[in-house]
């Protein structure tokens, strides 16, 4: 049973990736008050993510789960200060801010996609590794 679990954990990854993208491929289409409506509610999104993986990460009761809690924890700073940056300089309507912000809000953006690309294959390993455990524990409890 457990192994069903990790599984369908794990294959709520990419679907969650997949409504993600099909959004942002709408994105394009909208109005700005429609895009800024869909980016209030994306950014509330992701900070009810990061609050749900702090809470997760207080239950956590193993080396590795404290590991993952140091983590979570950088992430959540780091989203933090981006964020209170980039709406720093939103503010600023400056030609050369502006564009600058854009490139800032790209790179960020590409950097949060290879955390989650990361943190995917570290996923699927976990998963892996903890089907694994659980055959083997198996496997000695029927000896």
């Amino acid at each position: 049973m457990a192994s069903i679990d990790l599984e369908a954990r794990f294959d709520q990854l990419s679907e969650r990736a997949r409504a993600a993208a099909d959004q942002l491929k709408a994105a394009g289409q909208t109005t700005k008050d429609q895009f800024e409506a869909e980016l209030a509610s994306a950014r509330n999104t992701a900070t009810l993510a990061a609050q749900q993986l702090k809470d997760t990460a207080a239950d956590a009761t193993n080396a590795a789960s404290a590991q993952w809690d140091e983590i979570r924890n950088r992430w959540q700073t780091h989203v933090g200060q981006m964020r209170a940056d980039i709406d720093a300089k939103i503010e600023k309507f400056d030609t050369h801010l502006v564009t600058k912000r854009a490139s800032q809000a790209q790179a960020y953006a590409l950097d949060a996609i290879d955390f989650a690309q990361a943190a995917i294959e570290e996923a699927q390993y976990a998963v892996l590794n903890a089907l694994s455990a659980r055959a083997k524990a198996d496997e000695v409890d029927e000896s």
